[in-house]
């Protein structure tokens, strides 16, 4: 049991010793802590800048056809 607990320290430990949320690795990946969507605990997520760029331009385009698409009326 008291193995358990030193490799828990070990990892707790190792993990933060990063110095920022996000970490370039050598294949060229960009990794960053991110909070799932319902919990509250971070998990390590890697993409390309390729896929970043995508996903924020898909945010950008799916923002502004919500705005185009709102309406802004008051019904009494």
């Amino acid at each position: 049991m008291k193995f358990l607990s030193v490799a828990f320290l070990a990892v707790l430990m190792t993990g933060c010793a990063s110095s920022s949320d996000e970490q370039a690795s050598n294949d060229g990946l960009i990794c960053k802590m991110e909070k799932p969507t319902g919990s509250n605990i971070p998990k390590r997520v890697c993409r390309t800048p390729e896929q970043i760029a995508a996903m924020e331009k898909e945010g950008r385009d799916g923002i502004r056809d919500i705005q185009r698409n709102s309406t802004n009326t008051v019904r009494l």
